[in-house]
């Protein structure tokens, strides 16, 4: 293949106000005064977020999740424990989330250690999901070589059919991320960009820092 030069993609940012002045004390308020206007205006699912992670190889992997819960506690999404990222959380707790929404010219970093939540919340959300995604959740090997698409899709379309009550597997369930550190990028203008960072203290207060573009 010959080589593809893209040295001349570029774009220019239309900067919007994000200052000191303007920034909140608490990156989880920053984040979902963000996350708010974002879902205004993305066409996409504004939820979606990459999700870094790695093993005890120390090789990082990446996917794109979504997120289904925030609060102070911290960022929840649901998978498959045996997948990928599953084992390598096992590993190696530590991890760390990527929101961009390129409406707002903006993207939101996480770091920070991802633990299991507790069977009854991952129960939950599994009954209210669609029966569809029940039984593709309960039939699938997450990351694991799949040999025949059409007859893995005949079984879910089985078991939806069947009527049956389906169950959580007990490999499937939630993790919660709690941050040690925020970033908050807004693009800017001749990529001079803002850039603000949220490190949680032994007193459990944020300090903030502003970095280079």
């Amino acid at each position: 293949m010959e080589i593809k030069d893209l040295s001349g993609m570029r774009k220019d940012y239309v900067s919007e106000d994000f200052s000191e002045k303007s920034l909140l004390a608490d990156p989880y308020l920053q984040f979902d005064k963000w996350f708010a206007e974002a879902s205004l205006v993305e066409e996409f699912e504004a939820n979606a977020m990459v999700l870094s992670t790695s093993g005890s190889d120390n090789r990082p992997s990446s996917r794109v999740v979504l997120l289904k819960k925030y609060s102070k506690d911290g960022f929840v999404f649901f998978t498959n424990y045996l997948s990928r990222k599953g084992r390598e959380i096992d590993e190696n707790p530590w991890c760390s989330l990527l929101f961009f929404w390129p409406h707002r010219v903006r993207q939101v970093r996480v770091e920070g250690v991802a633990e299991k939540i507790v069977y009854e919340d991952s129960l939950e959300y599994f009954k209210s999901r669609p029966v569809i995604s029940q039984a593709s959740s309960s039939l699938s090997l997450q990351s694991s070589i799949l040999e025949d698409k059409e007859r893995f899709d005949k079984m879910i379309e089985s078991l939806v059919s069947s009527g049956e009550d389906i169950k959580m597997p007990p490999h499937w369930g939630g993790y919660i991320v709690k941050p040690e550190r925020f970033e908050f990028w807004q693009g800017g203008t001749g990529r001079s960009h803002d850039r603000f960072r949220y490190d949680l203290e032994e007193d459990h207060s944020w300090r903030i820092s502003r970095l280079y573009p």
